[in-house]
C-alpha cells in the first residue's frame, strides 16, 4: 500500500477578487484562489494580512463574490470541477478573535448524459446579483437564482451555441430582465457575438437572439485563433449628467455594453436604444411569420434572411489596437469601468481607459510584471496580480515613471501608430470644450490612441513564492549535507526560473571571530542572575578557558586571565549565573531560598569554582572557597573531574573513575556534597536541565557512559531518591552528549503541552531521540548528521527553546504537529551553541564552529526556504543534475513575445550552471529551427573523452504533423583556466522528436525517437574523424504511438507511450536487442513514469495516478494494475527517493518512496506502509471519510475515485492508494476514537490509537 502526502502545497493562481466579507464598509478583502484552497487576506495600511484559508476538496474553476443577508456584506461562490462539478456558497465569520470560511448552500451540477464544456468551465453573476449562469457542459447552461445567504435550485437550459468561448450577463437597466453575451464558435467556424435573455419564469433562454447587441461575427484578422482565450466585460452606461451631451452621438455617453478582449483589438459593443430593439423585434416577429408560412418560396426568402443576419459584422462603437501578445487578464479600476488594466502572457501592464470627450480609447503602458492569471485592483494605486507562471505579486502603479526613464515603458510594434505624453496631451487639449461639431477636421480627439512613454510606472510592493508549473526536477544531496534539496524547473513565459527548494533554518551572520580553533564549548554570561543582558561569553577550548567581553558590535575584548576571575588555565565543562541561597528563620522555623546574586559558577577538571561580577570595576572576583573532588578521597588520592552539568541550585559531576556527585550551593557561598553515587563504567557527560524552567533545579538527570554505551535517567526527585536509577537505554554508539529538554510549555505530565525527551548525541555523527513518560523511555529514534561526533545545544530561536545538534551538518529540533521536527540550518561543523542576549547582539545565538566563532540568528525554523534563479525568457524544460562535475544541464526554449496571431520566434538552448552559485558557465545555442527535448546526466567523471551530458533536440516545422527529425548530442566538460565549458564529442542526427533518454550502462543509451525506442552505443572514433566519439544505433522497438517516458530500473526499461500505456522491455546482449516482456494495453494517457523495482508508479493526463506489478508466474509475464487514486493534478515528474534524512526507527510502518511535482507547484511524497499497518490504515480511512466531508458535502472516497475522460461514470473507487494528508488530520481531531469504533462491529480498529498515532507522527516526517 502507498500513502501520498504534500511537502509543499499548489501554488499557482487561478482566481483573485476584492470584497468585503463583514458589515464594516471600511475593511475589505483580497481572496485568492489556489488549486484547491481560498485565502481570505483583510486590506490592511501595511499591506494585505492573511486570515485565514479554507481547503475545497476539488480544483477551483470560477470564484465570485455575491450580496449577502447583511446589506453591504458578500459572500463567496465558489465553483469545483472534481469530482463532479459543483457551486457552494461560503459564509466568512468571526469567532473569538479569529476568522473563518465555512459553506453554505451547494448546488451539486452532475449531469451524467452530458459533455463536457470543450472551452469553457466558468459561471458569470448578473450585475443585481440575482441570477448566476454556469457553463460546465456542452450547449446548455445551468441558471441559479441567487437571493441574499442563498443558493436557489439550478434550472437547466438548453443552449444552441454549443461550442461556448466566452459569456457575462449585460447591463440591461431593468432588474427583471438577464441578458446573457455569448461568444461561440459556429458551424462555419467563426466566431459570433450575440445575446440571449434568461427567462427564468419560462426556465429556458429566449429561442431568438436578445436585441440588447444587435449579433456579428467577429472578425477572423482581429481574433486569430483559438489559441487565446477570449474575454467579455460587460461595462454600464456612461453619462455626463447632461442630456445635450448624452444625446451626442459623438459625446462620451453611452448606453452600456461589452468589451472584447483576446484579440489583435479591444473591441466595445454598444447595447441597442430602445427604439432600435422594438425594430428589430418586429423584423423577428415578421421573419417567423413567413418561416412558418405554407408557401415554399416564402420560407426560402425568410431563411435567406435568417442567414444574412447570422453572418453579417456590426461594426464597432470603439476599438483599438493592441500592441502586445494575447490579454490573460484584466481587472476594472471603477465601477463605471472606464479605466481597465490589461495584463499579457508576457506580463506587460497597460491602461485602457475610455477617453473624456468621446467614446474612444486611449491605451497607456505601464511596465513588466508576472505574467498574470488574474488581477485585482484593490484601492490607491495598488494591484495584486495572481500568477500560473511566475510569483504573484503586490504592485503600486505610480502616476509618473520611477525608474528607466531612458527605456520605452513596452515595446510597441511599428506597425501599431503611438503618440508621445505631450502628443497626447496637446491633442486632448483640442478637444475640450462644447464646441465639438466646430471642431477641426483633425480627429485626433476621436481615434484610439496608444501612449509611448517612457521608464516604469510599477513598484513592486511584495512578492509571493510560485513554483509552477514544475516541468522537471532533480532531488539530491548538492552540498554534502546529507540533507537532499529539489531543485525544478519552474516557470513560463518570461518568469523562466529555477527554484532550490529546502526545509531549512536560514542563518543570518553578524559578527566573526576567526582563528578560534578546539573550542568545545561556551556559555553567556549576565552581570547578576535575573539580569536579561549578557556581557561576557566565557569559551573553552581543549586546553583552556578564555572570557570574552563586548565592547560594543565591532569589538569583542579578551579579558586577561589576571583579571578575569575565572580559572582559564584548563578547560571548563560548565558554566553559569547562579542565585544566592540565604536562610530566614521564622517562628523558630528555619527555611531557605534563593535571591538574586552576581554569582556565577565554573566547573573546571580540578573543581567547582564561584566567582563574582563587580559591575563597578566591571570585572570578575573569586569568592569562596570552592570545592575539590579531592575533598570525596578518603585516602588522600588525588581525583578530577571528567563531566558535568548544572541547574541553577545543583551542580552534577562526574570523576574519574565512575563517581557521581551531586552538590548544591549552602549558606555563605559554601559549597556541599548532598549524594554520591558509583558506577561500573567511566562518564561521559551529563545532563541537568530543569523540565520547568521557572524552578531553579532539575528533578532527573541523565548521565552517559563509556564502554557500555548506556544513557541512564536518575531521579532527583527526593532526598531519599537522590541518584536513584529511573530507565536507561544502550545505544549503538558513544553517546558522548546527553540533553534532558521539555519541548513544550507545560510543567508536568498533567499538562496538555508536556513533551519531556531525552536526546543523545553519538560519536558516529548519530542523534538518538526519546521521549520520556511515565518514567521510561518511549519512541526511539536515529538521525545522522555525518560521520563527525554530535553535539547537543539549548538555544532560543524566534522566541522558544529549540535544541541545535550539530555534527558534520547542523539541525534544529523543535516540537511541531506532535513530534520532534528536525529543521536543517546551514553551518557546517557546528560544535556548539548557545543564547546570546548582548547589547550590541540582542536575541542572537553564540556558535562555535571548528575553526571560528559566529554572532548571528537562526530564523525560519519551521518554514521553506526558497531560493529562485530567473532565467527570464529562456523557459527551463528539462534538467539534470552531474554529481562528480557538480553542474546542471538545463534545457530551455524562448519564445520572443509578439502580437496575437504573429508566428511565434521560438528558438532553444542548452544552460552549463554551477550546482552551488548557479552561475551560467556555458550556453551551447541550439539551431534556429531546433529545441531541446531532453536531457539525461552521464556516469564517470564527465571530462577530456569521457562523456558528462546527453541532449536530445527535435527540429520543428510548422507544416510537419509529426516530428522528422532530431538530434543527439553528447558533451563533456573542458576547463580552460578555471572556466568551465561543454564540449562536443559526439553528434547524432535521428528520424523525430528525442521525447527522452535513459542510461543502460556506462557506453548504452536509449532514446525514445517519436513511436520508437532506439538504443545507441557510445564508441571511440577513428583517427581523422570529425568527434572524438560517436552514436552507433544498435537496436530499436518500435511499437507504441508516442514515447515520451524512459526509465531504467537496472534489470528492465520501462516505457510510457503517452497515448496508450506503459511496456517493460528487457535489454539484451548489451543493449543489441530490446525484448518485450510485459505490456498494459488500457487507454491510459501516461503522462510520467518510474520504477517501484517490481513493477511501475505513474500518473496520467486525467490526475491520476496508477501503479503496476510484475506478474512472472505461468508462461509469461504480466502487467497487474495493483492502484489507481486521483490526485487532482497533473503530475510531470516522478522520483524516486526521499525528501529529508528523517528519523530511522527500528519499528517504521512507512518508508519514503517517491517524489512528485505537479503543474501547479505542488511537491509530494508517496510513501510505502507494510501490509500489517496497511490494513488498519485503510480501515481508518474509511471510518474518517463517513464522517469527515469536504466543503458542500464532498464526499472523500469519491473525490479520490479515478477520473476518465467522461469524468467518474462507473469508476471505481481508488485502491492501492491511501491519502496521507486526509489521515494525518486525524492529529488535530478532538475525539479521534470515534474514527476506531466505525457505524458496526466489523468496522472497529483494534490497533491502539497510540500506535496509530505514531504512524502518523512517521507519515509526517518523511513529507
Amino acid at each position: 500500500m502507498r500513502v501520498v502526502g504534500t511537502f509543499h502545497p499548489s501554488s499557482s493562481i487561478s482566481r483573485s477578487l476584492k470584497c468585503c466579507l463583514t458589515p464594516d464598509p471600511t475593511l475589505e478583502h483580497l481572496v485568492v484562489a489556489k488549486t484547491e484552497k481560498l485565502e481570505v487576506y483583510s486590506l490592511q495600511l501595511d499591506g494585505p494580512k492573511l486570515e485565514c484559508t479554507a481547503d475545497l476538496w476539488g480544483r477551483i474553476v470560477g470564484l465570485q463574490a455575491v450580496p449577502a443577508k447583511e446589506k453591504g456584506r458578500s459572500n463567496l461562490l465558489v465553483m469545483t470541477d472534481h469530482p463532479d462539478p459543483n457551486i457552494v456558497l461560503m459564509i466568512y465569520s468571526m469567532d473569538g478573535g479569529g476568522s473563518s470560511l465555512t459553506p453554505g448552500d451547494l448546488n451539486t451540477l452532475k449531469d451524467s448524459s452530458a459533455r463536457p464544456a470543450e472551452f469553457v468551465t466558468d459561471f458569470q453573476v448578473d450585475p443585481t446579483g440575482q441570477v448566476a449562469a454556469v457553463s460546465c457542459y456542452a450547449g446548455k447552461l445551468k441558471i441559479i437564482p441567487l437571493s441574499p445567504g442563498q443558493l436557489g435550485p439550478d434550472i437547466d437550459m438548453s443552449l444552441p451555441e454549443i461550442n461556448l468561448l466566452a459569456f457575462t450577463f449585460l447591463h440591461t437597466g431593468d432588474e427583471d430582465r438577464f441578458t446573457l453575451a455569448l461568444v461561440h464558435l459556429n458551424h462555419r467556424g467563426q466566431m459570433q457575438l450575440l445575446c440571449r435573455d434568461v427567462l427564468l419564469d419560462e426556465s429556458e433562454l429566449s429561442q431568438a437572439h436578445s436585441n440588447l447587441l444587435i449579433t456579428t461575427l467577429l472578425s477572423e484578422n482581429t481574433f486569430p485563433s483559438l489559441d487565446y482565450s477570449l474575454f467579455l466585460l460587460a461595462v454600464p452606461p456612461h453619462s455626463t449628467g447632461n442630456v445635450e451631451d448624452d444625446e451626442d452621438e459623438s459625446g462620451p455617453a453611452h448606453r452600456g455594453g461589452v468589451l472584447v478582449f483576446g484579440g489583435k483589438k479591444v473591441v466595445f459593443y454598444e447595447n441597442a436604444t430602445q427604439d432600435q430593439q422594438y425594430t428589430r423585434r418586429e423584423k423577428q416577429r415578421r421573419l417567423n411569420k413567413r418561416l412558418s408560412s405554407a408557401k415554399p418560396a416564402e420560407v426560402a426568402k425568410a431563411k435567406e434572411k435568417e442567414q444574412e443576419r447570422e453572418t453579417r459584422k456590426v461594426k464597432a462603437r470603439a476599438e483599438i489596437k493592441w500592441p502586445w501578445s494575447a490579454i490573460t487578464a484584466w481587472s476594472a479600476v471603477d465601477v463605471g469601468c472606464r479605466r481597465v488594466i490589461l495584463g499579457d502572457a508576457y506580463g506587460r501592464l497597460s491602461m485602457l481607459a475610455f477617453d473624456e470627450g468621446t467614446v474612444s480609447f486611449t491605451l497607456v503602458p505601464l511596465g513588466e510584471t508576472s505574467p498574470a492569471t488574474s488581477l485585482t485592483y484593490l484601492s490607491s494605486q495598488v494591484l495584486y496580480i495572481g500568477s500560473h507562471f511566475g510569483d504573484s505579486q503586490l504592485l503600486r502603479i505610480h502616476p509618473a515613471p520611477i525608474a528607466n526613464a531612458s527605456i520605452d515603458t513596452l515595446p510597441i510594434p511599428k506597425s501599431i501608430h503611438a503618440m508621445t505624453p505631450s502628443a497626447l496631451a496637446s491633442a486632448s487639449d483640442k478637444g475640450k470644450g462644447k464646441g465639438r461639431a466646430d471642431a477641426p477636421a483633425d480627429r485626433s480627439t476621436r481615434d484610439p490612441r496608444v501612449v509611448s512613454t517612457k521608464g516604469t510606472f510599477i513598484e513592486v510592493l511584495q512578492t509571493y513564492d510560485n513554483i509552477a508549473p514544475i516541468m522537471d526536477a532533480v532531488l539530491d544531496d548538492i552540498d554534502g549535507s546529507g540533507q537532499p534539496q529539489v531543485i525544478t524547473a519552474s516557470g513560463g513565459r518570461n518568469t523562466g526560473s529555477l527554484r532550490v527548494i529546502r526545509t531549512e533554518a536560514d542563518f543570518q551572520e553578524q559578527a566573526r571571530l576567526d582563528g578560534l580553533s578546539g573550542i568545545t564549548d561556551l556559555w553567556p554570561v549576565r552581570p547578576r542572575y535575573e539580569d536579561r543582558s549578557h556581557t561576557h561569553l566565557v569559551v573553552s577550548t581543549i586546553r583552556e578557558t578564555l572570557v570574552l567581553s563586548f565592547a560594543g558590535k565591532e569589538t569583542v575584548t579578551h579579558v586577561d586571565p589576571s583579571v578575569a576571575g575565572f580559572a582559564t588555565h584548563a578547560p571548563t565543562f560548565a558554566l553559569g549565573n547562579i542565585p544566592r541561597r540565604q536562610s530566614t528563620t521564622t517562628a523558630g522555623r528555619t527555611t531557605s531560598s534563593y535571591v538574586d546574586s552576581p554569582l556565577v559558577a565554573q566547573i573546571t577538571p580540578e573543581g567547582v569554582r564561584l566567582v563574582e561580577y563587580d559591575p563597578t570595576l566591571h570585572a570578575f572576583s573569586a569568592v569562596g572557597k570552592g570545592w575539590s573532588p579531592n575533598e570525596l578521597q578518603l585516602n588522600g588520592s588525588t581525583s578530577e573531574i571528567v563531566a558535568a552539568a548544572m541547574s541553577p541550585s545543583q551542580f552534577v559531576v562526574g570523576l574519574r573513575g565512575g563517581r557521581l556527585a551531586l552538590l548544591n550551593l549552602g549558606t555563605n557561598d559554601a559549597l556541599q556534597v548532598v549524594k554520591t553515587r558509583d558506577f561500573p563504567d567511566e562518564i561521559c557527560s551529563i545532563s541537568c536541565t530543569p523540565f520547568d524552567p521557572a524552578k531553579p533545579y532539575a528533578t532527573t538527570i541523565a548521565v552517559s557512559f563509556w564502554g557500555s554505551n548506556k544513557v541512564t535517567v536518575l531521579s532527583l526527585e527526593s532526598a531519599e531518591t537522590f541518584l536513584s536509577p529511573v530507565c536507561e537505554a544502550i545505544l549503538p554508539a558513544l553517546p558522548r552528549s546527553v540533553l534532558l529538554h521539555n519541548f513544550g510549555t507545560g510543567v508536568s505530565p498533567k499538562d496538555a503541552d508536556f513533551h519531556p525527551h531525552l536526546l543523545v548525541g553519538l560519536a558516529d555523527g548519530s542523534v538518538a531521540t526519546f521521549s520520556f513518560r511515565d518514567r521510561a523511555l518511549h519512541d526511539r529514534k536515529l538521525a545522522s548528521l555525518g560521520n563527525a561526533p554530535a553535539n547537543l545545544s539549548l538555544c532560543t530561536v524566534d522566541g522558544r527553546k529549540v535544541t541545535i545538534a550539530s555534527g558534520v551538518r547542523a539541525n534544529v529540533l523543535y516540537w511541531d504537529r506532535q513530534r520532534v521536527r528536525p529543521s536543517p540550518v546551514g553551518i557546517k561543523y557546528m560544535v556548539r551553541g548557545t543564547t546570546l542576549n548582548a547589547e550590541a547582539f540582542p536575541s542572537c545565538l553564540a556558535i562555535a564552529t571548528s575553526s571560528a566563532l559566529l554572532i548571528g540568528n537562526i530564523q525560519g525554523v519551521d518554514k521553506m526556504q526558497i531560493r529562485t534563479i530567473p532565467l527570464g525568457l529562456d523557459n527551463p524544460r528539462k534538467l539534470a543534475y552531474h554529481p562528480v562535475q557538480q553542474v546542471f544541464g538545463v534545457a530551455c526554449t524562448r519564445t520572443a513575445p509578439g502580437r496575437v496571431g504573429d508566428k511565434e520566434d521560438i528558438t532553444g538552448s542548452f544552460k552549463l550552471l554551477d550546482a552551488h552559485s548557479f552561475q551560467q558557465l556555458h550556453h551551447f545555442q541550439c539551431n534556429p529551427d531546433e529545441e531541446p527535448s531532453a536531457v539525461l546526466a552521464l556516469p564517470g567523471e564527465g571530462s577530456d573523452r569521457c562523456p558528462a551530458l546527453c541532449l536530445g533536440t527535435v527540429v520543428v516545422r510548422p507544416e510537419e504533423k509529426e516530428p522528422s527529425r532530431g538530434r543527439l548530442v553528447v558533451f563533456s566538460l573542458a576547463s580552460s583556466e578555471g572556466v568551465r565549458s561543454l564540449s562536443i564529442l559526439a553528434s547524432q542526427d535521428v528520424k523525430g522528436c528525442v521525447y527522452t533518454l535513459a542510461r543502460v550502462s556506462d557506453d548504452v543509451i536509449v532514446a525514445a525517437i517519436n513511436t520508437s525506442v532506439a538504443s545507441f552505443r557510445i564508441r571511440d572514433n577513428g583517427p581523422g574523424e570529425a568527434s572524438p566519439l560517436a552514436l552507433e544505433k544498435v537496436a530499436e522497438w518500435n511499437h507504441s504511438h508516442f514515447v515520451t517516458n524512459l526509465v531504467w530500473d537496472g534489470q528492465y526499461l520501462l516505457v510510457g507511450d503517452a497515448i496508450s500505456s506503459v511496456s517493460m522491455l528487457k535489454v539484451v546482449e548489451g543493449g543489441q536487442r530490446l525484448e518485450s516482456i510485459a505490456r498494459d494495453y488500457g487507454p491510459l494517457w501516461p503522462v510520467s513514469i518510474e520504477s517501484t523495482g517490481n513493477g511501475v508508479i505513474g500518473a496520467n493526463s486525467d490526475c491520476n495516478l496508477f501503479s503496476f506489478v510484475l506478474q512472472t508466474g505461468g508462461q509469461r509475464a504480466v502487467l497487474e494494475k495493483d492502484g489507481e487514486y486521483h490526485i487532482d493534478d497533473v503530475v510531470n515528474k516522478l522520483i524516486k527517493g526521499a525528501l529529508s534524512s528523517a528519523d530511522v526507527s527500528e519499528d517504521q510502518a512507512v518508508k519514503a518512496s517517491h517524489v512528485f511535482f505537479t503543474s501547479t507547484g505542488r511537491i509530494g511524497a508517496i510513501l510505502d506502509m507494510n501490509d500489517a499497518t496497511s490494513l488498519h490504515m485503510t480501515a481508518l480511512q474509511r471510518n474518517m471519510a463517513k464522517s469527515l466531508v469536504g466543503p458542500g458535502g464532498v464526499d472523500h472516497t469519491q473525490r479520490r475515485t479515478p477520473a476518465t475522460p467522461r469524468g467518474h461514470i462507473d469508476a471505481e473507487p481508488a485502491y492501492g492508494f491511501l491519502d496521507g494528508d486526509f489521515l494525518e488530520s486525524l492529529l488535530s481531531q478532538a475525539d479521534p476514537e470515534r474514527f476506531l469504533k466505525g457505524d458496526i462491529e466489523a468496522e472497529r480498529i483494534t490497533l491502539p490509537l497510540s500506535t496509530i498515532k505514531d504512524v502518523l507522527v512517521q507519515m509526517q516526517s518523511l513529507h
